[in-house]
């Protein structure tokens, strides 16, 4: 069941990419041209005293940066996930963009990404205090994949309620966690094989960033160009898990065509 709702996520983004860019594409810019900008005035830096000048000097601008991310994904994330599961086309040239229902949308977000990070930190202490002594390196790795395990499961299975803020049906953490109650295993699955495409994905920017300054430039333009996949076929797998678990909606089996 994680390969096929891995392989329904991506099929919901590539069998309707046309779509798909039309609705979030310029919103992706919102974000990624200023991110661009701040890339060509801001280098990155190879020396410690150029790391604290570029600190200096650009952190105002990486805050915008940053500030126009957040704005950019949960923007991006409403209207697909309303797209996806309500059929819902924005009228121009913009989704609609309804404050509360973003802030809303963010602060769950939020929420959840909390949650995992305490779950992390009581997984990391309780395994650690017993297998890093007695296995050394070995029970570093083990307390990392453990943590890692942890927020992932806590993450996938709360997050049908972000999709239901979305459009417009709201349900409970509780609800989200109780729907979810049989899918620890497939949601291990959908995690890890959403990290290793990630990985993979981002291979050519770890190549192009060995390359010197222009290589650093093109390796910009590519985490940049692949962002938006991974942004929205992550946002894909949370209305497939919603769609799924939630609404109940059959998910094809990932060896059947899309």
């Amino acid at each position: 069941m994680g390969v096929s709702l891995f392989v329904h996520s991506v099929r919901l983004v590539l069998g309707d990419w046309r779509n798909a860019l039309k609705i979030t594409g310029l919103l992706y810019l919102i974000y990624a041209v200023p991110a661009l900008v701040f890339a060509l005035l801001f280098p990155t830096p190879v020396q410690p005293e150029q790391a604290m000048a570029a600190l200096g000097s650009g952190g105002f601008l990486g805050l915008i940066t940053a500030i126009l991310a957040i704005v950019a994904f949960v923007w991006v994330a409403v209207a697909w996930h309303r797209y996806v599961l309500l059929d819902e086309m924005p009228a121009g040239q913009f989704p609609e963009f309804n404050s509360s229902r973003l802030l809303s949308y963010g602060g769950y977000s939020l929420l959840i990404g909390l949650i995992g990070f305490v779950l992390s930190f009581i997984v990391s202490a309780v395994v650690g205090i017993i297998a890093i002594p007695l296995l050394n390196v070995v029970g570093v790795v083990l307390t990392g994949l453990l943590a890692l395990a942890a927020v992932l499961i806590i993450g996938y299975r709360l997050a049908p309620i972000l999709p239901s803020i979305a459009i417009g049906k709201p349900i409970t953490l509780r609800q989200a966690w109780e729907a979810t109650n049989s899918a620890n295993v497939p949601i291990i699955v959908l995690a890890v094989l959403s990290a290793v495409a990630a990985l993979v994905i981002d291979i050519p920017a770890f190549i192009f960033a060995m390359a010197g300054p222009i290589g650093g430039f093109l390796a910009v333009l590519w985490t940049l160009a692949t962002g938006w996949v991974k942004m929205i076929v992550g946002v894909s797998i949370l209305t497939t898990l919603y769609g799924h678990y939630i609404e109940g909606r059959a998910i094809p089996a990932a060896t059947a065509q899309a």
